[in-house]
């Protein structure tokens, strides 16, 4: 919560309301609040930085200021009341703002090791630009999988800006503002944000079991970014991926970047048309990252320790589909993770590994998807967990971006992503131990069944 924003905001009303309210009496009280007020706004541009809501109030708290002189001097006392009545409404819109749009803070990770975070794009030979088997394009362009990297580090102590590639922030923002239909400014708290992982830190020796991820369509792989430092901190290597024309922004190997294309026709068919082959090219991008953990052809240092019989797939909202299709066509893959997205993998379908499927509590039922996942689960080699008060875009860093608006992020939205992570520990579990889900450890985060 920005407590410094709404503490500031209070201090700046309040010292319109007493300035204004004794504007007959010695200016004490109003000195002392305005003081204490100035002393909160400078506090929070050095906690929070230079946030746009904290520019507002300081532009309202100079005019209140001007305001409240201007009442006190006894000329045009009506004017400068009703003066003060506006800036009292523009002061609890800026208050709204703070609350609904607070600073973007990344948890500690809680896990023994330190985390480290690289970035590459791969490129799939065997496949074209938008993931097809031949060359659509007729250039010759490859397919292209832009990655980041989350793994257990030597140490972390230069910790990286939550958006690392600054050269590309400004497109990322302005692409997820286009896909939400909000002002590009509702993102400027991911630019602004701090991570815990070190910047390209020397891996830690070891074998470790690895979890490749898919985004929501139209989302970034950095939504990913406190779950999978979480994970990573417990000994796990974390691998995100962007999908290229399906992803908000998604660097290709030449350099340049290609935006989501994936749009609501209207046409319920169509669209379940299009989802579902957005569903298979994602899949057929983690197997193609599945190939080169397995054959060990990438330079990067920290995938040397990659245990290659500790395979998880894992995905949120389309992605979760992406991660269940491609956990059955490729035996490698020793578990799957679904964060709340509708599976798209065909009738009948089920995986023979332990399987989670996370489920957004503060959401509608979803008949269609109940049915689904009852089949995918039906060999009894999985399960569901529900978490009460968390909405579909508080299971990633949404939650961190956004107030917990019931319906949207969910009142528990900010720690959604630390309960994945514990559900992916419980899952990664049971895959290095070769045993069936732990249950119980499943239900102390929330509704199994």
């Amino acid at each position: 919560m920005p407590w410094l924003d709404i503490a500031a905001t209070a201090g700046v009303l309040a010292t319109l309301v007493i300035g204004i309210a004794a504007r007959r009496r010695p200016p004490t009280a109003t000195w002392i609040v305005a003081v204490a007020t100035a002393l909160t706004l400078i506090v929070a541009f050095l906690v929070e930085g230079a946030r746009w809501q904290l520019f507002l109030l300081a532009g309202l708290a100079a005019l209140v200021a001007g305001t409240v002189i201007w009442a006190r001097s006894g000329r045009l006392r009506g004017l400068a009341s009703a003066t003060g009545v506006v800036l009292a409404i523009g002061l609890v819109g800026t208050g709204v703002a703070a609350w609904g749009l607070p600073p973007v803070y990344v948890p500690a990770p809680t896990g023994p090791h330190a985390v480290g975070i690289t970035t590459t794009v791969w490129t799939d030979a065997t496949r074209d630009a938008r993931g097809g088997d031949g060359d659509g394009d007729g250039d010759g362009e490859r397919r292209s999988i832009p990655a980041t990297i989350w793994y257990p580090a030597e140490a972390s102590e230069d910790s990286v800006a939550f958006l690392p590639q600054r050269e590309r922030v400004d497109t990322l923002t302005r692409a997820l503002a286009d896909q939400y239909g909000m002002p590009s400014l509702v993102f400027d708290g991911l630019a602004a944000a701090r991570a815990n992982a070190g910047g390209d830190a020397d891996p830690e020796a070891g074998s470790f079991p690895v979890v490749i991820a898919s985004p929501g369509s139209q989302s970034t792989r950095w939504f990913a970014t406190s779950w999978a430092e979480e994970v990573a901190s417990h000994g796990v290597i974390v691998i995100a991926l962007d999908h290229p024309y399906d992803s908000a922004a998604a660097e290709l190997a030449d350099g340049t970047t290609a935006f989501g294309e994936l749009v609501s026709t209207g046409d319920d068919a169509r669209d379940q048309a299009a989802a579902d082959h957005a569903a298979a090219v994602r899949a057929a991008d983690i197997i193609a990252v599945v190939d080169v953990l397995v054959d060990g052809s990438s330079p990067i240092a920290a995938l040397g320790a990659v245990d290659p019989e500790r395979i998880v797939t894992a995905g949120h909202s389309l992605g979760g589909a992406a991660a269940i299709e491609a956990a059955r066509l490729d035996d490698r893959i020793s578990g799957t993770i679904d964060i709340d997205g509708m599976p798209r993998s065909p009738q009948g379908t089920t995986l023979g590994r332990p399987a989670v499927f996370l489920i957004a509590g503060d959401a509608d039922p979803n008949p269609a998807y109940d049915a689904t996942v009852e089949t995918l689960l039906s060999d009894g080699t999985g399960a569901r967990l529900t978490f009460d008060g968390v909405a579909h875009l508080g299971l990633v860093d949404a939650g961190l971006l956004l107030a917990p608006i019931p319906g949207v992020t969910g009142t528990h939205g900010p720690g959604g992503p630390r309960l994945v992570a514990q559900a992916t520990l419980v899952l990664i579990d049971a895959v290095s131990a070769d045993k069936p889900l732990d249950l119980r450890a499943l239900a102390a985060l929330g509704d199994v069944g």
